[in-house]
């Protein structure tokens, strides 16, 4: 359900969230260490210092760390910022007038709703 992209900002942050200390990681060392491409993962490191869940230092004895507690931060929050959420409410067979009426809403309305319940109620420090 997630695209390739939320996936690595996931597995980023959770990275991130691994770290014993708050010392600064080298973005190049999240890319080696996670398999994420270094040119995709700047960019995405710079999605989530403009969404204010990562701090970036740089210069000598800089590199990337939480914002905030890992215990505080929802996978909603990492995965918004890469997909629209919102977008799995919508009907199924991408219908623009779903009126609710086929056999699929109610079933697949059930499955969007536990989704984002699940992202709203996992935080990385769960995740990991």
């Amino acid at each position: 359900m997630l695209n390739q992209t939320a996936i690595y900002a996931i597995r980023a942050m959770g990275f991130l969230a691994q770290q014993d200390t708050e010392k600064p990681v080298l973005s190049s060392t999240i890319a080696s260490e996670m398999k994420i491409p270094r040119n995709f993962l700047s960019k995405i490191l710079n999605r989530l210092a403009q969404a204010g869940l990562i701090l970036t230092t740089r210069g000598r004895g800089g590199g990337v760390t939480l914002s905030r507690p890992k215990s505080d931060i929802l996978l909603y929050e990492v995965v918004n910022l890469f997909m629209k959420v919102d977008d799995y409410k919508l009907c199924l067979l991408g219908m623009n007038n779903c009126d609710g009426s086929c056999g699929l809403h109610l079933r697949w309305r059930i499955i969007s709703e536990q989704f984002e319940k699940m992202l709203n109620k996992t935080t990385i420090a769960q995740a990991l």
